[in-house]
């Protein structure tokens, strides 16, 4: 039995129906960039109207970025989004040593095919550092475990949910998006 007050959050089962845009100002959608799981968001006029993760399954690096690069052209077709947040990527540090310096690699190479595609489908696109986001969403903790498990609250402080953390990190791009990159709408004084 579920309890009727968690059944009546709107963001308990988030409906997977496409939404026209009808009088929506802006849409975006957050993308948590990564090769195998891609977490994203969509909000409309800042408002969190779905979340979901995309996962490869292929085992080739190309293979895989060119599976990301078609279900993005099938999202941007049928979401119709104004601008897409992409989240940037950066060299690990630990011990004052660089690391992960293969994955940065992998993740510059996907960042690219990405924003070609932005590009290609003719849809804005913002690169927004994970440092810059997380500092937006007040996200604690040095370890990056730490920084996944408190943007999880994060989201369960401000939409009542449980998600992964490739579902929190997109949703917290976006809502960084939805901050700091509104489409300004012209108003005219027709007296």
């Amino acid at each position: 039995m579920i309890c009727p007050i968690f059944e009546q959050n709107q963001y308990y089962n988030f409906s997977n129906e496409i939404k026209p845009k009808g009088k929506i100002k802006q849409r975006s959608i957050g993308l948590d960039q990564a090769t195998h799981i891609t977490g994203y968001s969509i909000f409309d006029d800042g408002k969190l109207v779905y979340a979901d993760t995309f996962e490869t399954i292929a085992d080739d690096e190309i293979e895989r970025d060119i599976e990301i690069k078609n279900w993005l052209i099938q999202l941007i077709q049928n979401w119709k989004p104004d601008i897409i947040g992409l989240e940037g990527i950066q060299l690990q540090q630990f011990n004052n040593k660089t690391v992960g310096i293969t994955t940065y690699q992998t993740l510059a190479r996907l960042q690219g095919i990405l924003m070609a595609t932005c590009k290609e489908q003719n849809i804005q696109y913002v690169i927004i550092p994970p440092a810059t986001w997380r500092a937006h969403c007040e996200v604690k903790g040095r370890a990056r475990a730490d920084q996944k498990r408190s943007m999880q609250m994060k989201v369960k402080e401000w939409f009542d949910i449980t998600v992964s953390n490739d579902i929190a990190d997109a949703i917290g791009i976006g809502k960084y998006l939805n901050d700091k990159h509104k489409k300004k709408v012209e108003i005219f004084n027709w007296e």
